[in-house]
């Protein structure tokens, strides 16, 4: 999982969705890469979450790991333009 410190929630979601060869979703045990839009604040109970960005969960599945990167690496570009 990582962070967008500086983002909404909208932003997260463009990214998310620029990928290509991760799906949407949370995982359920497949063989496959996911990445989802994460509510934190929402499904934490033990303890408060109170920082301000938006997290993205990626779930790492049997793809090649440089295939995994560049994806990751081609939507931060094209949610910058």
């Amino acid at each position: 999982s990582f962070e967008f410190a500086q983002a909404d929630a909208q932003t997260a979601g463009r990214f998310v969705d620029a990928l290509m060869l991760f799906g949407i979703g949370a995982s359920w045990g497949g063989f496959e890469s996911l990445a989802t839009v994460s509510n934190v604040a929402g499904t934490r109970t033990c303890t408060d979450w109170s920082r301000a960005g938006t997290i993205v969960r990626l779930h790492i599945g049997l793809e090649d790991p440089q295939d995994l990167i560049e994806d990751l690496a081609q939507a931060f570009v094209r949610i910058q333009a």
